[in-house]
């Protein structure tokens, strides 16, 4: 979704102490919620609040502290449990308005980076406090609905069998345009959907499928009712050894509270 007063599309890349990249491309809930503001008084009073937060999350103090970006003392390597490195930057849009995009650090090698995350997600949702009322509103809205676009690809990833594959198929907007390669269709039945994800697993080899998993996602672009999303698929075996994998693009409309999917191309 894309509102007035967020943006969408934003890559935020976590790198570690190790350069390990930890992507928060694929968290539709934290790009969908970073703060905006319009004005010099709005502005200021984001970023007063965001000099404070960081101040608590973390023990190490500031080493940077400008109008345009805050960063912490870098993090003892014996108190990663403790402390937290941190960056803060104001970066422009234009005609005034600038988005407040909070960073840290996590080194995958030391942990799986859920922390990491959370606290991101927890810095946008206090920020909304010192917004004007109506993005306030509207990240709280976000925050208590979450990220149900999530929910659109683990409907593949546990589609399995005959059923899983029929309730997936209801995700789907028709008539769904498929695009793979040169060919270029349309499929305008519940059925139709059916045998296409079928033959799709079926081009892939004859080895059995025992998990599927949606990797690497990013949201391309996104409006109040339509997003763009990049991810790759990953077939596993029972041993949980990679089969195969398969890059695809979906363009998703929104219908109700739920998003469908309205093309897909593969392979791309």
């Amino acid at each position: 979704m894309k509102f007035p007063f967020f943006v969408l599309g934003a890559v935020i890349l976590l790198a570690g102490c190790q350069s390990t990249a930890f992507d928060l491309k694929d968290d539709v809930l934290f790009q969908q919620t970073i703060p905006v503001c319009s004005s010099d008084e709005e502005c200021a009073r984001i970023w007063q609040a965001a000099r404070q937060w960081v101040m608590k999350a973390t023990p190490q103090g500031l080493a940077i502290d400008t109008d345009e970006r805050l960063q912490t003392n870098p993090a003892d390597d014996e108190s990663f449990l403790w402390e937290t490195d941190i960056t803060v930057n104001k970066v422009p849009l234009g005609n005034g308005k600038y988005r407040i995009v909070m960073e840290t650090w996590c080194s995958m090698t030391i942990n799986n980076c859920d922390a990491e995350r959370r606290l991101m997600r927890q810095f946008n949702k206090d920020m909304a406090a010192y917004a004007p009322a109506t993005q306030s509103q509207e990240v709280m809205r976000i925050f208590a609905e979450g990220d149900d676009m999530n929910a659109l690809f683990s409907s593949y990833a546990t589609s399995l069998t005959e059923d899983g594959l029929r309730r997936h198929a209801q995700k789907y907007y028709l008539p769904t345009t498929v695009i793979s390669g040169d060919s270029v269709r349309q499929l305008a039945t519940s059925d139709e959907i059916v045998a296409f994800l079928k033959k799709t697993r079926a081009d892939l080899g004859e080895r059995e499928i025992a998990r599927i998993e949606a990797d690497k996602r990013q949201l391309l672009s996104s409006g109040k009712t339509t997003a763009i999303v990049k991810l790759q698929w990953k077939f596993y075996d029972a041993g949980d050894d990679l089969l195969y994998t398969q890059p695809a693009t979906y363009t998703l409309i929104k219908v109700g509270k739920a998003w469908k999917i309205m093309s897909v191309s593969i392979g791309d």
